[in-house]
């Protein structure tokens, strides 16, 4: 099997064999874009690699993309959350618009803790804030002390706000990022994290996404969502080249939008004498508004028989 790749765009190969002499493979590419006034221009640097395994950013923990496919299109949002004009605010709300409907929102907020009184816990006022990251490290969990061991929450290890006695939650801090329709209101939450970038957290896809019997004892199926990166409610079904995302709450100004631009790439397939060409997919859409940078990823999955002596090959190419 040759692979070649004659685009300058990182690129990923997913093969798994389904029986003898099938094999599932898919090609995965993706670009980044400069955003200007909205359009998108290819970048000359192309710092967006692709990643086997989970891996840690600048951002946070991230999600591998080494995967067959997925159950629909990951947007994840990754940088910041600002106040307006740069002014100092208690609380920010992070909205996502697809062609200008909204699809997902969080509530961010300063830093609060746990005061007590009279016996009872309750949430100190959020201290005022110009920026705060949005990423799981600021979202609900963390590692809580239990019989003098340290007990990561599943749903989240990364993040803050999990404690196991009230004594551990006094003068502790609050997650930063919320739902927006199920707000924090006792010590012992235990919520699933909000967020808006990468969710590489397999407890909860296999929460979301595992089909098993009724005493959950056998896996009877697995949706496609579980291969996906993004928070659940920021999979959509598709998106196309001239659709609009708008992200409001992380620029300090006027919502960060542009427009996905029209990419001619493409995979040509050639196995023994048939030839076939098939333009690639959108997978991913990344937003950076700090960096005024988008990243797509295109992915295109295949199936195939193994023939002895057959010559196999793949080309990736921009048209």
């Amino acid at each position: 099997m040759n692979f070649t790749n004659k685009t300058f765009f990182p690129s990923l190969i997913h093969r798994t064999s389904l029986d003898d002499d099938i094999i599932a493979m898919s090609v995965t590419c993706r670009i980044t874009f400069d955003i200007a006034k909205g359009k998108a221009n290819i970048c000359e640097e192309q710092e967006w690699e692709l990643h086997q395994d989970y891996w840690e950013s600048d951002y946070g923990p991230m999600d591998k993309d080494d995967v067959y496919k997925r159950g629909g299109v990951d947007i994840m949002v990754f940088g910041s959350a600002k106040t307006p004009k740069g002014k100092k605010e208690s609380q920010v709300v992070v909205s996502i618009f697809l062609n200008k409907k909204e699809i997902h929102k969080v509530n961010v907020f300063g830093e609060r803790r746990w005061k007590s009184f009279m016996g009872k816990l309750y949430k100190s006022d959020a201290k005022p804030f110009k920026e705060i990251a949005l990423s799981l490290n600021n979202a609900y969990g963390g590692v809580a002390k239990w019989d003098g061991l340290d007990i990561p929450y599943p749903a989240n290890p990364y993040g803050k706000g999990y404690y196991h006695t009230k004594e551990e939650a006094v003068g502790k801090v609050l997650p930063n990022i919320e739902h927006i329709d199920e707000p924090i209101s006792k010590w012992r939450e235990w919520q699933d994290p909000a967020g808006v970038g990468s969710f590489p957290i397999l407890p909860l896809k296999s929460k979301n996404y595992l089909q098993t019997n009724d005493d959950k004892t056998k896996i009877l199926g697995i949706d496609d969502k579980f291969y996906n990166s993004a928070f659940p409610e920021l999979i959509v079904d598709e998106i196309k080249e001239g659709d609009e995302i708008a992200i409001e709450g992380v620029t300090g100004g006027t919502p960060f939008k542009f427009v996905i631009p029209k990419v001619n790439i493409v995979l040509s397939i050639k196995l023994g004498d048939k030839k076939t060409e098939r333009k690639m997919i959108i997978d991913q859409v990344g937003v950076l508004p700090d960096n005024n940078q988008v990243f797509i990823s295109y992915r295109f999955p295949f199936r195939y028989q193994i023939v002895p002596l057959e010559k196999r090959e793949f080309i990736l190419n921009l048209k």
